[in-house]
């Protein structure tokens, strides 16, 4: 890391000390505006692009249910796979359903 962002960082250690102080003053106006500094000199920094800081802005204000990348929640399953050791693999009702195209044959045209 060059002594330029060194310095930099020790910047924003310094802002973060600024703003518990001011905080616990009950500057609430001025602990919004040392924030935005702090963040602004985190995004020079770090090269962060005007287009990808809108961008993770954009991301951050739609739900978490349609953010791409979220964690998608998964239906429980009652534990009788258990035995079976395949909870992970499929689906409840997927391994009954192998067996039945199984026995089903090649399919003919």
């Amino acid at each position: 890391m060059s002594t330029d962002k060194a310095g930099l960082l020790d910047a924003v250690n310094e802002l973060d000390r600024v703003i518990k102080r001011a905080h616990a003053q009950g500057f609430g106006e001025s602990v919004q505006f040392l924030l935005m500094a702090r963040t602004q000199l985190l995004i020079d920094i770090h090269g962060i692009t005007d287009v990808e800081f809108r961008a993770f802005c954009d991301w951050l204000e739609q739900p978490p249910q349609t953010r791409r990348g979220a964690p998608q929640q998964r239906g429980r399953r009652d534990g009788q796979l258990r035995g079976m050791r395949r909870a992970w693999l499929c689906p409840q009702d997927a391994a009954a359903l192998r067996r039945s195209l199984r026995r089903a044959g090649p399919i003919s045209r």
